[in-house]
């Protein structure tokens, strides 16, 4: 099974990346900095969600 973290998947082009490869059957991981848009995003798609800045270090560790 391939498991797919996106970076700022909950608009644009991380959006539509993260829309394709659900439909494709892959399991995606939404990270962004804002929860609740993150959240929702996640939810439309049926992905899951992590919040994430990948600029701060404490969030990505």
């Amino acid at each position: 099974m391939t498991i797919t973290l996106i970076t700022g998947g909950n608009r644009g082009l991380g959006h539509e990346i993260a829309r394709r490869l659900v439909q494709a059957g892959q399991t995606v991981w939404i990270g962004a900095r804002d929860a609740e848009n993150g959240r929702k995003a996640a939810d439309r798609l049926g992905a899951d969600f992590v919040q994430l800045d990948v600029t701060d270090d404490a969030s990505v560790d």
